[in-house]
């Protein structure tokens, strides 16, 4: 590590202050994703606002004004992005020697029950070496350190040779992905590092798959729920087979075997009788899959064609499975190439450790690599969706030291990559 490495890191560490109060900051935007509408465009202001003060070419878009996102096959309609800004900001390099981008979605999960809760979800709370609220690991953590890396490195007044792009961008949960659709295509990139990772590790595979709803229901009238509910049983079999499939198709992978990923590819969302009804049942889950759209939909099509005659013979009638959000398509990035190995060698520097190398949940990386190719990655420190305070849970938290190192990691690799 040189002198000017050094400095930064110290840097990092002076100032850990400002930015575990920087990610509290940011967590007191209420930036809900309400599912086909969302809050993103105050904490996209002040974004904005954040990269104007550090001198970049600083833009607030809606994914929708850019040309040619609402046409894409990755554009998902219905999300009400002609609303929803993102922010960019550019820092042009004096090299000419290409560009990074580093991104991270502004909005978040709604926030459920509130009685779940027991620090406010939009307080910022920093306590017990932790900072709690809505979104704190996913995503404004990356939000926070990207912002923060960039102006360590900017302190030091050292050159930079490549453009260095932050791209805080919208519609990210619920499988929308136009807030990353529009950033890709408007600031095409050599490299791009997508800060909506876990467990400080690096993620070299975009998982595929998506959400799914099926409907049954049961002819005619009745005040009993019992037969559609037998119908339904004889569906929950056969998902769970097919649930057992993804997990060995993930056990198979070199990216996902014996991650929370291969655990958790099969998931029921909900299930139960309709309200208000004794003749409509639903059943929602998620599924991931290194498999096509069509390699699925064909599996999902053959339990149909196995459930009908036992079904019509219970009077029970359902329009088949319904994709709830897009399909998200399988796809890994190129490992090998220099950008990542300089990151994951940054990661480890920093925090010490090894640092493993495995797959993504679902997340914007496979629009990212759609649009960009395999040099992308996703590199971020949300809790496991699984965990007390993991992501999508009450009481969402980060831990302080995890910040910092994760910033320290993005200033050496902005420090080693770009001048």
């Amino acid at each position: 590590m040189n002198d000017i490495e050094k400095r930064a890191l110290a840097a990092v560490e002076a100032g850990r202050e400002e930015l575990f109060a920087l990610l509290a900051q940011l967590i007191r935007f209420d930036s809900q994703n309400l599912c086909g509408d969302g809050r993103e465009q105050a904490l996209a202001e002040y974004m904005a606002q954040r990269y104007r003060a550090l001198g970049m070419e600083t833009d607030l878009y809606c994914p929708d004004s850019v040309p040619g996102v609402c046409e894409s096959p990755l554009y998902w309609p219905g999300h009400n992005t002609a609303h929803r800004p993102n922010a960019t900001g550019v820092l042009r390099g004096v090299g000419g020697c290409g560009s990074v981008m580093l991104a991270a979605h502004t909005d978040t999960m709604p926030v459920g029950d509130l009685s779940a809760w027991r620090v406010p979800p939009f307080g910022g709370v920093i306590r017990d070496g932790r900072i709690y609220g809505l979104g704190a690991g996913d995503n404004k953590s990356g939000l926070a350190a990207a912002l923060f890396a960039l102006s360590t490195v900017l302190a030091l007044g050292v050159p930079l040779r490549r453009d260095v792009i932050l791209t805080a961008y919208c519609d990210e949960e619920f499988g929308g992905g136009n807030g990353a659709l529009a950033a890709c295509v408007k600031y095409p990139c050599d490299d791009v590092i997508n800060l909506d990772g876990g467990n400080y590790e690096l993620w070299a595979a975009a998982l595929g798959g998506g959400c799914f709803r099926i409907v049954l229901e049961r002819e005619g009238t009745s005040d009993d729920c019992a037969p559609v509910y037998r119908a339904l049983s004889l569906l929950m079999q056969a998902l769970e087979a097919f649930g057992g499939e993804r997990r060995r198709e993930l056990a198979a992978n070199r990216y996902y075997a014996g991650t929370d990923m291969q655990r958790s590819a099969f998931r029921i969302a909900s299930f139960g009788s309709l309200p208000d009804s004794h003749t409509k049942a639903s059943v929602d889950f998620v599924l991931y899959t290194t498999r096509t759209r069509e390699q699925i939909r064909g599996e999902l099509d053959a339990i149909l064609a196995s459930l009908s005659p036992a079904w019509r013979e219970m009077g029970v009638h359902t329009q088949g499975f319904m994709a709830t959000t897009r399909f998200f398509d399988y796809m890994e990035c190129d490992a090998a190439q220099e950008t990542f190995s300089l990151l994951h060698a940054c990661a480890q520097e920093a925090a010490g450790r090894p640092v493993r190398v495995c797959g993504s949940c679902l997340t914007d990386l496979s629009v990212i690599m759609a649009q960009h190719g395999a040099r992308a990655c996703n590199f971020g420190i949300l809790r496991d969706f699984s965990l007390p305070g993991g992501a999508h849970q009450p009481d969402e938290y980060v831990e302080c030291s995890q910040l910092e190192a994760y910033t320290k990691a993005l200033t050496l690799f902005l420090l080693r990559h770009c001048t």
